[in-house]
């Protein structure tokens, strides 16, 4: 004997999207031995960050030069969002924009001195910065907020703290460039960027006993795959996976996302649906008081 439950965003408890309780209508279900569940499919909405103040990993330090020598101190926290490497340099470009850290070219172009882009052979980031110019160069305009001029031209200065922000872009801690560099500098990410913390879902499901495994409610798991952000992520298996059930009687029973480390994922929107297909051994052993 077979049967499907659905749960959906009616299901969720709790903070962080993560969690769906699922209250057997009479109160109380019995779930004889030998009984086997599966995941028939699942819609999750792709909507957990890659950069927040709770992964730790959203400020880092720039320095700029000044007209003293010296170098203006900027600490700088990325709003908590879904950033690629394109995005997130558009927000210090926007940063520089709202400092005075930028000058404008005959062009009417913004011209920045710093930059974090994506470096596709070499699967990293790369972090460049340019010289400042000690005085307005030809045919270009400095905005209202210009910053000022450094007495002796060079170059800004990213500082990766001890944080997750490195972990987040592939730099260790430390200065890049150094503090004070008077020439153009460039840098390839030394370790392999995370960009994501998320790159599969872990399905566990708190009636399920899969003694082989560890740990043991782990009902499912799929990738992310092509999926954006914003978008819905789909799965049904391609195969019937079966996984065994605990006997006994069960008021309620609990579905949880997890990352592919087991750590709950931070969701923000619980529009989901799960749809479970439940296999009992025989109708005569079931019982449903």
């Amino acid at each position: 004997m077979s049967f499907t439950l659905v749960l959906n965003s009616q299901n969720v408890i709790g903070t962080g999207n993560n969690t769906y309780k699922y209250d057997f209508i009479k109160g109380n279900f019995t779930i004889p031995e030998d009984s086997e569940v599966m995941v028939a499919n699942v819609q999750l909405p792709y909507s957990f960050y890659n950069i927040t103040s709770a992964y730790n990993n959203n400020q880092l330090k720039l320095y700029w030069p000044t007209a003293s020598s010296t170098n203006n101190t900027y600490t700088i926290t990325i709003p908590d969002g879904f950033y690629t490497t394109t995005s997130l340099n558009f927000f210090l470009q926007q940063y520089c924009i709202t400092n005075g850290l930028y000058l404008i070219n005959s062009s009417g172009q913004n011209v920045y001195y710093f930059s974090i882009q994506y470096n596709s052979y070499q699967y990293g980031n790369q972090i460049i910065t340019t010289l400042v110019p000690t005085a307005l160069p030809s045919g270009y305009t400095a905005p209202a907020n210009w910053v000022g001029y450094p007495v002796v031209s060079r170059t800004p200065s990213i500082e990766i703290l001890n944080n997750n922000f490195g972990t987040f872009l592939g730099f260790t801690t430390g200065f890049y460039p150094a503090l004070n560099t008077t020439s153009n500098y460039s840098a390839n990410s030394p370790i392999t960027p995370i960009g994501s913390y998320v790159n599969s879902i872990i399905i566990r499901c708190s009636l399920v006993s899969n003694k082989v495994g560890s740990p043991m409610d782990i009902i499912d798991s799929f990738t992310i795959g092509q999926t954006n952000f914003g978008a819905n992520i789909n799965y049904a298996p391609s195969v019937n996976k079966w996984v065994k059930l605990s006997a006994g009687t069960f008021s309620n029973f609990l579905i949880t996302f997890c990352d592919q480390n087991l750590n709950l994922i931070q969701a923000l929107d619980n529009n989901i649906l799960i749809t479970l297909l439940f296999k009992f051994p025989s109708p005569k052993l079931l019982k449903n008081e």
